[in-house]
């Protein structure tokens, strides 16, 4: 019982140093491009910056006051701008490919989508417009097999209605496919089923609800495909308009690394034995033993478990168990902390 308590104790402190924010900032003033700064941060810290929500705002902001800061920084955004691929199968675009001179162009910052023209070439656009589309039916043969619907609808709608229907919006890979899919084309913007990520996070974290400046991203710069923060976030004392402006990754500025500070925490552990809990190899075992336990039990990565050394280098102590007058014989219990 005193074990699995023990388990209990170290795991609910665990959450807490979770729930409270796990990473802190660090703000570098030397100047790199953004790759650069990634491969510095990555290096030296962890990573760069994420920024997800008003505490690592606070944070952010604290280590800019501490250095005087009032400038652009970068943080961890970048664009997902090759990673085109299709629908049906999320397989990525291979070389071959019908694209407009100049495209994908990402020309309004929010382009993740494609359609096809009545040039027969294919344009980026905003997944959010809305247009008609091809589908694709795999249980059909050629050239019928390509749908076309004159339906205007986003992408995601189009993707929906053509999963609902048939297999999936159409993703012509080869140039037989595309004489066949351009036999079904009439007419306008259409929807196929190409697309890509759009904004990331360099450590993966979640992006869906990035707090960008407004009216950006915008792709002014035409290449624009990585995120810092706006100055006014810190000339001002913050800003209500947003945090992150796009630019281009080739830009000199400072940047934020994100690292994880080291937390020790010291227990005392009491176990009932037989053994010489002082033994290297017992120890060794119940430390395994216990290391799996809280693995099991939902302790957070990279943390680790060692004993605590007393000044003459033993890590258990022996003390005497009260026994009732009648008890012959005399038990020990060990005693350590870690």
């Amino acid at each position: 019982m005193e074990m699995r308590l023990l388990y209990m104790l170290l795991v609910t402190g665990v959450l807490q140093t979770l729930s409270s924010g796990l990473y802190e900032y660090h703000l570098i003033t030397d100047q790199k491009n953004w790759t650069d700064a990634q491969a510095y941060c990555r290096e030296h810290y962890v990573d760069l910056a994420t920024v997800e929500n008003d505490l690592d705002f606070g944070r952010i902001q604290r280590e800019a006051q501490r250095l005087s800061f009032t400038s652009e920084a970068w943080v961890g955004l970048y664009n997902d701008i090759n990673s085109w691929r299709c629908s049906r199968d999320e397989v990525p675009l291979g070389s071959w490919s019908k694209w407009q001179t100049d495209q994908p162009n990402n020309v309004f910052g929010k382009d993740q989508c494609v359609i096809i023209f009545q040039d027969k070439r294919w344009y980026d656009i905003s997944c959010s417009s809305k247009h008609s589309f091809i589908c694709y039916d795999e249980t059909i043969s050629s050239p019928e097999k390509f749908v076309y619907y004159t339906d205007q609808k986003t992408w995601m709608e189009a993707q929906d209605f053509c999963r609902q229907r048939h297999t999936d919006l159409a993703c012509p890979t080869n140039s037989n496919e595309e004489l066949l899919l351009e036999k079904t084309f009439i007419y306008g913007w259409t929807w196929i089923g190409f697309f890509r990520d759009g904004w990331k996070w360099s450590d993966k974290s979640n992006s869906s609800d990035v707090r960008w400046f407004t009216d950006q991203p915008n792709n002014a710069g035409g290449k624009d495909n990585c995120g810092y923060v706006v100055k006014s976030v810190f000339s001002n004392g913050g800003t209500s308009a947003g945090l992150f402006d796009d630019g281009s990754c080739s830009n000199q500025r400072a940047f934020f690394c994100q690292y994880v500070p080291k937390n020790t925490q010291v227990m005392r552990l009491v176990v009932h034995s037989s053994q010489d809990m002082n033994d290297p190899t017992v120890q060794a075992d119940l430390l395994e033993n216990m290391q799996q336990k809280l693995m099991e039990q939902w302790m957070v990565e990279n943390t680790t478990l060692q004993w605590k050394k007393h000044s003459d280098g033993s890590v258990f102590y022996k003390q005497k168990e009260k026994r009732k007058k009648n008890e012959k014989e005399k038990n020990t219990t060990s005693v350590c902390e870690m």
